[in-house]
């Protein structure tokens, strides 16, 4: 505890040295280099004590402040998409931290983390101006963020399941949680592309009502998304994910019939016709196969 306070009040009487002496640009050198500093502390710790004997409340304070520290540098260094991709990682670091040391302080700080990057990428209007749109399209700056932050959520689920991810009783666990955003992130990545590859403007902009092509392609990525989400839940036994992929490809294929066909004339109205029909066989089919037929001990 006297070393993790003497770190806190160091940290502020030497920002203020750097400051004065005009190192604005380099702050977040200073947590960093606490946080490596606090790390060897906590290597030290789990090697002096055996594993059946370990204080985890000790041990949570030591890695909770390299974390904290590290959570402190990502703001003073980085800014828009790289601080999101900065706490992502971070999230998933602490996913992993909990199971060597499971101290639920831990648990509570990755859902925190995590919850804080998916509202910074899913629910604020900002993230579209971060930067201007570039000459390439598909490999920009939204596909590193949004996927280094959707792949951070799913490790985090995958290493929260092993070491016990209880919410609340009347919620999800916290890997099934996790899994979902990261689901919902990879379908807003997916929109976010196609808005990107029809676009001129400067910047991004979500738009359904737009030319018949990009809401074809738009109609056309969501079906792909849907079949590729419901082989997931099929491989990993996920009666939710079936279901999602299945509200998914019912909500596309209403898409395509009420709007999309809607503004075909001809031949093409005619052929949009049966494949929709075939296209809604097809769910009827997979809906009786693999949601509503599923065991009750497959697992959710």
């Amino acid at each position: 505890q006297a070393a993790v306070l003497a770190s806190a009040v160091f940290f502020f009487v030497a920002r203020q040295s750097l400051v004065a002496g005009g190192f604005e640009g380099v702050l977040g050198a200073l947590p960093l280099a606490q946080a490596a500093l606090m790390a060897i502390l906590l290597v030290a710790l789990l090697r002096m004590e055996p594993t059946g004997a370990r204080t985890l409340g000790r041990l949570a304070l030591v890695a909770g402040t390299v974390l904290a520290f590290i959570t402190v540098a990502i703001p003073l260094q980085l800014e828009n998409e790289w601080l999101t991709i900065g706490w992502a990682l971070e999230g998933a670091a602490l996913a992993w931290l909990f199971t060597r040391i499971p101290h639920r302080g831990l648990f509570w700080s990755s859902l925190a983390l995590l919850a804080v990057v998916f509202v910074r990428l899913a629910v604020n209007p900002e993230v579209f101006t971060y930067q201007e749109r570039g000459a390439l399209r598909i490999f920009n700056w939204y596909l590193y963020t949004y996927a280094t932050a959707a792949i951070s959520m799913l490790l985090a689920a995958r290493w929260l399941s092993r070491s016990g991810d209880r919410v609340a009783d009347f919620l999800p666990g916290g890997a099934t949680i996790l899994s979902a955003a990261a689901t919902a992130l990879l379908f807003l990545l997916l929109n976010i592309e196609i808005a990107d590859f029809y676009a001129t403007g400067s910047y991004v902009a979500l738009n359904f009502s737009s030319s018949l092509a990009q809401n074809l392609t738009y109609t056309l990525g969501w079906a792909v998304f849907a079949v590729a989400l419901l082989v997931v839940g099929i491989v990993i036994r996920s009666h939710p994910a079936r279901l999602a992929a299945i509200l998914l490809l019912t909500v596309t294929v209403l898409k395509g019939f009420l709007f999309d066909v809607a503004r075909l004339g001809g031949l093409y109205r005619v052929m949009s016709f049966v494949g929709l029909a075939v296209c809604l066989a097809l769910v009827a089919i997979v809906l009786q196969r693999f949601v509503l037929s599923a065991k009750p001990g497959a697992r959710a």
